[in-house]
């Protein structure tokens, strides 16, 4: 069970809570990662700080223009907004979904059992707080009745042309909750995908890392591409949709048969973006460079760049590589393999053929993939009296194939070696 983060007496009368947390309570969604929406007829910001310096909590404007300010708690954060309209049914209004566009005034309740109206306070539980018995929704575009139905359902169309990053967010929505998008409101989202190039790169690519962060995110994203919602980002020319298609089901495949790739997957490249987002954008991708507009980070990029460089390379090399042209791979690799993996066989390759790859990649003392070094630099310069230069490194490499050739084991068996070279 969510506590909220403060003592809801705090809060001016009337303050409405509204948006995503009241419509994911109301499906009985919870994360661990409170996100709460407020809006307030007069004095939004004011009451922000009001509440962040009571609680010792960290405060942000977020948009002086319109009255937006942030304040950040440990188990979450709380938006406080100015009301726009005149009511809080205008404010309602204003937004883009039916299913987003309930509210809740935080003072007020219903007496249940002639029992005595409950003030809202910091231990109260959250799903207590959203008992349909117990309170009054105001619900002036039946949002409600959408969640029931599970359809997703614009307000009017002006709202979604406002702020074109809505119409990416109704296919994430979608693809979050499992709803389907209702007809009309998919034909206005079709209509205005030309307006999401107007959008900042940075919002796009938040959104698109939601949608492909979420269970169905694949699908939707699909569903997105051939709406051409995303064809100014992603031109369809340079996409490969049979591979896409089929790497949702490879990692977990692979998931399945080497739990510990978990770490891998999860890994963050770049804030909240994970390495799956990454990886299934290089699957959706013949190039990396048509993911430029996308103004992914310097970490993403790599990974994007390295995954399909080589690629092409461990699909010839995947049954037929000797201990040598392995090592050398893996060198290459080392920070990205299993999404190298991922991808070949998502493009055909057989898991036969890619696990004993992948089992080398997870063996941290494995001989060809993590060959421990029997002689470095320093050694050279020093017993062998080799002055520094580009060689030491050619050495030095020598060194490392006969390792993992088999031909030596020892320092000393290095040493003759390079005696033997030089």
């Amino acid at each position: 069970m969510q506590q909220f983060p403060f003592d809801f007496n705090d809060l001016p009368a009337p303050t409405y809570l509204v948006g995503g947390w009241v419509r994911d309570r109301l499906l009985n969604r919870q994360s661990k990662y409170l996100d709460l929406d407020f809006v307030l007829p007069e004095k939004a910001v004011e009451t922000a700080q009001a509440i962040a310096r009571k609680y010792k909590a960290g405060f942000v404007v977020l948009d002086a223009e319109r009255q937006i300010a942030r304040v950040v708690f440990k188990n979450g954060t709380a938006d406080f907004a100015q009301q726009m309209g005149q009511s809080i049914e205008a404010d309602l209004g204003r937004r883009d979904f039916c299913m987003n566009a309930i509210a809740l005034e935080c003072h007020q309740t219903i007496q249940n059992n002639d029992q005595n109206a409950q003030n809202i306070n910091a231990s109260t539980n959250a799903q207590d707080f959203l008992s349909e018995n117990s309170y009054h929704f105001i619900d002036p575009l039946n949002g409600i009745r959408d969640l029931q139905e599970k359809k997703i359902r614009m307000v009017a169309p002006e709202n979604l042309a406002e702020d074109p990053l809505r119409i990416l967010r109704g296919y994430r929505q979608a693809a979050q909750l499992g709803f389907a998008i209702e007809g009309l409101t998919r034909q206005v989202l079709i209509k205005f995908a030309p307006k999401l190039k107007s959008i900042a790169a940075e919002r796009v690519r938040t959104e698109l890392g939601y949608l492909l962060s979420t269970r169905n995110g694949n699908q939707w994203m699909l569903e997105a591409i051939g709406d051409r919602i995303l064809e100014d980002w992603l031109p369809s020319q340079h996409l490969n949709l049979a591979r896409f298609t089929q790497i949702g089901r490879v990692i977990r495949d692979l998931l399945a048969k080497f739990p510990h790739l978990d770490l891998f997957f999860s890994k963050q490249l770049a804030g909240d973006r994970y390495a799956l987002v990454t990886i299934e954008l290089a699957a959706l991708t013949n190039s990396a460079t048509a993911l430029e507009p996308l103004g992914l980070s310097r970490a993403e990029q790599r990974w994007l760049v390295g995954i399909l460089r080589y690629l092409p390379q461990f699909m010839t090399l995947v049954s037929q590589a000797t201990r040598t042209a392995q090592y050398k791979f893996f060198q290459a690799t080392l920070e990205f393999f299993p999404a190298i993996a991922a991808l070949a066989l998502a493009s055909g390759c057989d898991l036969e053929s890619v696990a004993p790859w992948l089992e080398r990649w997870l063996n941290p003392h494995d001989a060809i993939a993590y060959p421990v070094a029997l002689i470095s630099g320093d050694d050279l310069r020093n017993e062998l009296g080799i002055a520094p230069s580009p060689k030491i490194g050619e050495l030095l490499e020598s060194v490392k194939i006969a390792q993992v050739e088999g031909k030596i084991q020892s320092k000393q068996e290095a040493i003759d070696l390079i005696q033997s070279i030089m």
